[in-house]
């Protein structure tokens, strides 16, 4: 009695197979998911042991995939995210597009050059996890958005470098070697949040994380205070001098991230898609130069 149940393979279980394919890690996969490694490795039990067949074999330290299981598990995902979509796809007539806040300021400035494309566009603004977990529930038909550091991407990506900017106060004190330098990140679970963390600890900058924001608004508001540093994109200062006017790049070097464009190519045509990429990440590099790095001699702070 509830066999059914417990053996039954659930769309979580094959969305974290479907990740350790993605990221051939369980690290990256854990990572990706937001959720523990040992949870990841559950799920890759229960796959398994449902299947009769291991999902992947580890070689040293690569991990190899079966290619015919990791096409069926790409099936099934597929068929469950337009199962959901049914239901909507026959009252909604404009196809929804999601862009992350870091990135959505840039839709202002270039929506011009859209054209007709604006007319059968809605579109969807939020963290970059939340666009992930809403494009794989069918809820949005194409996004915009960060990579995580270790995910392999979609076929359109953009590079794009983000400075660590604070007001000359903290930067005074930090040079002073006055403690910890206070930072606001985005989620620690996001691509953002990850990459500026990792970017953080290979340089060993002792730092203190007072708040996690992911929208860009409210990370310029508590730089131009001064009450944090936090890794901005460049074209938050093209028409904000008076806001950012008195702020300068607090930690020498920038934090380089990849912004990918998914899409599904049965309801958006490909001439659209890259119609909105080549905006967005015309926009991105399309910018003026941030403020001049605060001097340092050294990024390493204990």
């Amino acid at each position: 009695m509830g066999m059914h149940k417990q053996d039954g393979l659930s769309f979580a279980t094959l969305r974290a197979a479907e990740a350790v394919i993605d990221t051939r890690s369980l690290t990256g996969a854990a990572q990706k998911l937001g959720i523990s490694q040992p949870a990841v490795s559950m799920h890759l039990g229960r796959l398994e042991k449902a299947i009769g067949t291991p999902l992947i074999k580890k070689l040293g330290n690569r991990i190899i995939v079966k290619e015919e299981i990791s096409g069926l598990i790409r099936q099934m995902l597929d068929l469950e995210r337009r199962l959901r979509t049914v239901g909507y796809e026959k009252n909604v007539s404009k196809l929804k597009v999601g862009v992350c806040t870091y990135c959505a300021p840039l839709l202002l400035s270039g929506m011009g050059r859209l054209g007709k494309i604006r007319e059968t566009v809605s579109w969807r603004i939020a963290d970059s996890r939340r666009l992930e977990e809403m494009y794989d529930l069918g809820q949005i038909d194409a996004v915009f958005r960060a990579l995580y550091p270790s995910e392999m991407g979609p076929d359109l990506i953009a590079d794009h470098t983000l400075r660590w900017i604070g007001s000359r106060d903290i930067a005074e004190q930090w040079k002073r070697a006055a403690g910890a330098v206070p930072v606001v990140l985005t989620n620690a679970q996001s691509p953002l949040g990850m990459a500026a963390r990792e970017w953080l600890r290979q340089r060993q900058v002792s730092y203190d994380v007072l708040g996690e924001v992911d929208d860009i608004a409210t990370a310029i508001r508590l730089v131009s205070s001064g009450v944090a540093v936090s890794p901005l994109p460049s074209f938050v200062f093209d028409g904000q001098v008076g806001v950012l006017g008195d702020c300068v790049e607090v930690l020498p070097g920038g934090l380089e991230m990849r912004y990918g464009m998914f899409f599904d190519d049965k309801r958006f045509n490909l001439r659209m898609a890259l119609d909105i990429f080549e905006l967005l990440q015309g926009e991105l590099h399309r910018m003026t130069p941030p403020p001049p790095a605060f001097p340092r001699h050294s990024l390493a702070h204990q």
